[in-house]
């Protein structure tokens, strides 16, 4: 075990013991992180049971040693250039209410990248804006952003914001059947894609849009998939696959799940022979059909990817930083692919 003595008298950190240390791990979320009922869940599924393992640093206080503070690390497989590398997700970082001292989570954040960078090649995370000034002081650089994009399917709920409910109504329909003959007329010539839903993983190559020099991003197997996202005990999640043919291989393929009426897109991918516009106005038919009034997706792309889903409606509405560091400090900043599939939640 790894202990390290923390600057405020009182406090350690250590590493957790995923056996003995999980009722109090998942107490410290539930005082400090909220969604009480699914807190047990995460645990089980994110720590005992994913495919690469994690890892868990504990804040110990008082001379009772009680658990107080909690930092997780995901391991991801990951490619770039080529490369197979070692990503660690950092997750799960709270302290209780009484103990949030700059020196015991500050100590709390460095052991558990400490930790991470001596058994992978980096670690990454999602701050949030009071995280940033920690992160940063610890050594993170910022690498891009995660980007909410959404594309509306059905206008009218959208106008009456602004406009008279008839008025919005009217317009409403005139719009969506604009956006209907566009993609229509735009994807013409390229036949009927044949939409498929299910609740596992297709058993085979998941295809991306198109090889990227230098790209970052998570590997994508069958077994990772179906832990990440049909595992889930977060969220119900569909796999909707496109197809030219009953035997085909999927052109495009998309894990959503329904929220309210929103339809959000937390993974995809197309095969490098494929339109990205054909295969968005393919899901749009298929969100309609499913009673959708938009769809959303938040990720960090590349300029091709990034540019294909907004030349097909999408539209960005907010950002959220990544931050990484890097155990070779001389290693450039790649370009980076992360979707809902290399977060924890």
């Amino acid at each position: 075990m790894s202990t390290c003595a923390v600057e405020d008298a009182g406090y350690s950190v250590e590493d957790g013991d995923l056996a003995r240390d999980g009722d109090a791990a998942v107490a410290v979320w539930r005082a400090s992180l909220g969604n009480v009922d699914g807190r047990a869940a995460k645990f089980e599924w994110f720590y005992r049971a994913a495919p690469d393992g994690a890892q868990l640093q504990v804040l110990r206080a008082g001379p009772g040693r009680d658990i107080v503070g909690t930092a997780g690390v995901g391991w991801r497989r990951m490619r770039a250039d080529g490369r197979n590398l070692r990503g660690g997700l950092l997750a799960d970082m709270a302290v209780l209410a009484g103990h949030r001292m700059l020196g015991p989570a500050l100590q709390l954040q460095r052991a558990a990248c400490e930790r991470a960078l001596s058994g992978g090649d980096f670690v990454y995370g999602f701050p949030n804006a009071n995280a940033v000034p920690v992160v940063k002081r610890l050594g993170y650089a910022h690498v891009g952003d995660m980007v909410l994009y959404v594309r509306a399917l059905r206008h009218a709920p959208y106008l009456e914001r602004m406009l008279p409910r008839p008025v919005a109504r009217l317009l409403g329909r005139g719009l969506d059947g604009a956006t209907r003959l566009r993609d229509a007329l735009r994807n013409l010539h390229r036949g009927r894609l044949q939409a498929s839903w299910s609740d596992t993983p297709w058993d085979g190559p998941h295809p991306r849009l198109s090889a990227h020099p230098g790209l970052l991003e998570g590997v994508r197997d069958r077994a990772m998939l179906e832990w990440r996202f049909a595992h889930s005990p977060l969220a119900a999640f569909r796999f909707l696959y496109l197809r030219r043919g009953d035997d085909a291989p999927p052109s495009a393929w998309f894990v959503c799940h329904r929220d309210g009426d929103v339809l959000r897109i937390a993974d995809f991918g197309f095969h490098p022979d494929a339109a990205a516009s054909h295969c968005i106005a393919r899901l749009a038919e298929a969100a309609i059909a499913e009673d959708c009034r938009s769809l959303a997706v938040e990720c960090c792309l590349p300029e091709e990817e990034r540019s294909a889903l907004c030349g097909s409606g999408f539209r960005e509405r907010q950002r959220r930083p990544i931050y990484a560091r890097w155990k070779d400090t001389a290693q450039p900043a790649p370009a980076i692919r992360f979707t809902a599939f290399d977060e924890d939640e």
